[in-house]
């Protein structure tokens, strides 16, 4: 049973929830809401948009200085004892 206020609002909570996963952040929103929501978000992701790029030239400058750098010589095998 329940209070029926408490219903009708968790009923409307799952709506809202249900639009957001199938539609993005923000569509129940007013629009002037809205709008600006989906223009943070866009700033967002071109940031971690750029920022990944940033990380993926530093990834691969490192693994190409790591195979560029010379080798050490290898150890000498130790010579048989002189009798």
């Amino acid at each position: 049973m329940g209070n029926p206020a408490s219903d009708t609002r968790k009923a409307t909570e799952k709506r809202r929830k249900r639009y957001e996963a199938r539609l993005g952040p923000g569509v129940y929103l007013p629009k002037q809401e809205r709008l600006a929501v989906n223009a943070e978000m866009e700033k967002f992701a071109a940031a971690e948009k750029e920022r990944l790029a940033k990380v993926k030239a530093e990834r691969e400058a490192k693994r190409k200085a790591k195979k560029a750098a010379p080798k050490p010589a290898a150890a000498p095998a130790p010579e048989e004892a002189k009798a």
